[in-house]
């Protein structure tokens, strides 16, 4: 089955319509290009929408309406000339008439009544179809992280530690974005799409991620834009220390491990609305055990967790203060560079 089947409806008839956003009318644009599915469920919906379509085509004027119009208004201008003028004391003033006909009143009660129950209906269409994309979101959402998380399983049980991408403690590699990086240079990142939240604005789907070689021969200008804008609107989980030493995050098995999630959304304001991802403040985490939960985070200690994902021990998103304190943070981060959540 395809990935994105999850789409509704309605999201793709909104895209027909260009009635999206625009970074979302390019999201599907370019999962319409890439599935087969998805394209022949647009074409069927573009098929239902057919008869819709105006059949009448406009008509053409008569060639000879300019001149036929010119001697028209000839005629009429002789006709009044010839006229004898009327003595102004025999015209009356006709009273105005302000009465309209039954069948205009009933036509302008049939007007507003219809007008009423479109706005009835819209407003009870309209939360439906919000709520039916955001729904959407979150599953496209659910499934590129399963997509992701799989493939870093893949990597991680291909070494003997079962160690996720390295992220270097210093240097060019020393940001969680890596993973979408390393995983480019295994080959199992099939599909830059795996690593966008379909809720994000802004979303890079058509730019290419860059190899580890390719990566270290860019210039800083480069690296600083591969870091922010081509490894993906995801949290890597950022690693631990164990006995002093950093380490790279290892699978064996805790069910409570965050390996990915949502990135918080922060800005200057201390609100909620600030780290708001799915509807109200959600975030969807992927655990080791395949699991994928929505977070609810209103404010760094309410996420009503047993180890917060998105705060280590010093509630700081930074790496974590031991092998069971799990933090998440977003690919452009440095392990060591705390981003502080108030």
């Amino acid at each position: 089955m395809s990935r994105n089947c999850s789409i509704s409806d309605e999201t793709l008839l909104g895209y027909l319509l260009i009635a999206l956003p625009e970074a979302e009318q390019w999201r599907i644009e370019c999962l319409e290009n890439s599935d087969p599915e998805l394209r022949q469920r647009i074409q069927d919906l573009r098929d239902l929408l057919e008869p819709l379509k105006a059949t009448a085509q406009p008509t053409e004027p008569r060639a000879d309406l300019t001149e036929s119009t010119m001697a028209f208004i000839e005629r009429a201008t002789g006709s009044l000339s010839s006229t004898p003028a009327a003595d102004p004391s025999q015209l009356k003033m006709s009273p105005p008439i302000f009465e309209c006909s039954r069948s205009t009143k009933l036509a302008w009660i049939d007007s507003l009544v219809t007008l009423a129950a479109g706005i009835v209906i819209l407003s009870i269409l309209i939360p439906s179809v919000w709520s039916s994309r955001e729904t959407a979101r979150r599953i496209s959402c659910s499934s590129n992280l399963r997509e992701l998380g799989h493939a870093l399983s893949l990597f991680a049980y291909g070494n003997p530690e079962h160690r996720l991408p390295v992220i270097e403690e210093s240097g060019p590699l020393s940001f969680a974005g890596v993973y979408a990086v390393r995983l480019k240079q295994m080959g199992l990142l099939d599909t830059s799409q795996w690593i966008w939240c379909s809720s994000r604005d802004g979303i890079e789907v058509g730019k290419e991620i860059p190899t580890v070689h390719s990566y270290l021969a860019g210039t800083p200008r480069q690296q600083q834009s591969w870091r922010h804008f081509t490894c993906g609107s995801y949290s890597y989980n950022l690693g631990n220390m164990i006995d002093g030493e950093y380490e790279t995050p290892c699978l064996n098995g805790k069910s409570h491990f965050a390996m990915l999630g949502d990135t918080l959304l922060i800005n200057d304001k201390d609100d909620d609305q600030s780290r708001q991802v799915h509807g109200a403040n959600l975030m969807n985490v992927l655990y080791e055990d395949g699991r994928i939960q929505s977070v609810l985070m209103r404010h760094k200690n309410a996420s009503g967790m047993f180890d917060n994902p998105y705060l280590n021990l010093d509630e700081l998103q930074a790496v974590g203060q031991d092998l069971n304190d799990t933090c998440l943070g977003p690919s452009f981060q440095n392990p060591f560079k705390p981003i502080v959540l108030e």
